[in-house]
């Protein structure tokens, strides 16, 4: 029997019912958390920020950053504590943003590895020993998935509810650290995350939050690309911000609601050779996710999607796309199978899950 699973991690859950009409109170926002790094003579080429992304069959991609602009890019990994018997090595990149100089970002992709099984690892040779563990290799599968994350108190507890579940991948659908440009907040995030992201894959798509443009001064999505490369080029994307990935019998498509999208754009483009690829034999579930929802009922951000639908829209029906996942909206929200603005037995259940946890707070209405 086909399962899949989804932990729809929610701040707090509305029960509807006929008989049940009293107004929702929304809880307040909370403030940034300050997460502190205890600087000393040896954490600086101590690996910090680590979280790990698939990559590819049986590949795992191991991200982590160092002050130590010397320290190597390499990972050993093995299945029991202590003892590595394979190493890869991989590349490094930074960047600076205004006045902010980045420390040394490394990522190297590991593999190939068994899958359901738990491997031990160690980033250059330094610090801590983590570990992780690879999805099944077919369903049944569990996601946990939430988006507009920040760093609040709220995010804490979303974070913890997720520990809590067993699940195999997390889903992002954007808006990570809300750094809105204050970089230091990049690297908060990446320690806050850490527990949970460096355990299991992190699958993330960028949001609003991550632009971070500065007219004339910056580029768009610098701090995002850098931190968090997803593998666009093992399935021929030519951008950081959509790419897809299979796992466990589905196929997951991340696209980019901030990259063009037109029918002559790159993306378009890419996605219609992506959905021709996707066999249903081998993987029978398909699952999108954006940050901006082409359907949504709040008053917030009403037709913000409506641009990106009317154009890609009649590529996920003409596919039978399961399941579209989105956030930006501070809430949460599910849909019936709808196509083209009405219910639809062969279009897509859409499912808004906007509400992380950010210092923004809920959508009110």
């Amino acid at each position: 029997m086909e399962l899949i699973k989804f932990i729809l991690v929610t701040i707090s859950t509305l029960l509807i019912s006929a008989t049940i009409t009293a107004e929702y109170v929304r809880p307040l926002p909370r403030n940034t958390l300050n997460i502190q790094w205890p600087w000393d003579s040896k954490s600086h080429s101590y690996p910090q920020q680590v979280h790990i992304s698939l990559a590819g069959d049986k590949h795992m991609r191991i991200t982590w950053i160092t002050e130590d602009k010397h320290s190597s890019s390499f990972v050993e990994y093995g299945t029991l504590p202590g003892r590595y018997d394979s190493m890869a090595e991989g590349e490094c990149t930074s960047y600076n943003y205004l006045l902010y100089s980045s420390g040394k970002i490394h990522h190297t992709v590991i593999g190939p590895l068994e899958h359901d099984t738990v491997y031990f690892y160690r980033c250059g040779g330094q610090g801590p020993e983590f570990q992780l563990k690879t999805p099944p290799a077919q369903y049944p599968i569990t996601f946990a998935v939430a988006g507009d994350l920040g760093q609040t108190g709220w995010t804490k507890s979303t974070l913890d509810h997720i520990d809590q579940c067993k699940y195999d991948v997390y889903l992002l659908p954007g808006d990570l650290s809300y750094a809105d440009c204050m970089q230091h907040l990049w690297d908060s995030f990446g320690r806050l995350v850490e527990p949970l992201a460096s355990a299991r894959p992190w699958m993330v798509t960028e949001g609003n939050h991550e632009e971070e443009n500065i007219l004339f001064l910056t580029d768009e999505f610098v701090s995002y690309n850098s931190r968090w490369k997803m593998p666009f080029e093992e399935s021929g994307s030519t951008s950081n911000l959509y790419y897809s990935f299979e796992v466990a019998g589905v196929h997951v498509i991340m696209l980019g609601s901030y990259a063009d999208y037109d029918e002559s754009s790159e993306q378009y483009t890419w996605l219609m050779a992506d959905l021709s690829k996707v066999d249903r034999t081998r993987t029978p579930w398909l699952l999108v996710l954006f940050h901006v929802p082409w359907y949504n009922s709040n008053r917030a951000q009403q037709g913000a999607g409506d641009d990106m639908m009317a154009v890609m829209e009649p590529l996920l029906y003409a596919a039978s796309v399961d399941l579209v996942i989105a956030g930006n909206v501070h809430a949460y929200e599910r849909s019936k199978r709808v196509y083209n603005g009405r219910l639809d037995r062969c279009g897509a259940v859409h499912i808004t899950i906007g509400d992380g946890g950010n210092r923004e707070g809920l959508a009110h209405r």
